[in-house]
């Protein structure tokens, strides 16, 4: 899946890996998210991967792109506050780096995760 523009002076086009590594670095930045999770294991996934295992979606249809990440959260943070900071960084990170409109972005918790010093 590649997000394709022409113009006069050629093709541009924007790779699903490059939008899902745009993703993984703008939820990285906000506060509460401890880090992304491996994808889980498939055998389709595996001839279908991208490089990244990340578990981070991107579906593309008619220039439009339809993102869905799961995180691991940190304790101490209000998840849904942390999930809304995700959604409007992936969307505006993703819409200015390659001018791609975005419709949604899904956000899933798979985990918290509790600092060792904290469970003493």
């Amino acid at each position: 899946m590649e997000k394709t523009s022409g113009s006069q002076r050629g093709t541009l086009k924007v790779s699903e890996s490059v939008i899902i590594t745009i993703v993984k670095n703008a939820a990285l930045e906000v506060d509460g998210v401890d880090r992304i999770p491996a994808k889980q294991f498939r055998i389709k996934s595996l001839l279908r991967s991208t490089g990244d295992l990340s578990d981070i979606g991107v579906t593309m249809s008619e220039g439009v792109c339809r993102i869905a990440v799961s995180i691991v959260a940190k304790s101490g943070y209000n998840v849904v506050n942390v999930c809304e900071q995700i959604q409007e960084k992936v969307k505006a990170a993703v819409q200015s780096m390659t001018g791609v409109t975005v419709s949604k972005v899904d956000v899933t918790v798979a985990d918290v995760e509790f600092d060792s010093r904290e469970n003493e």
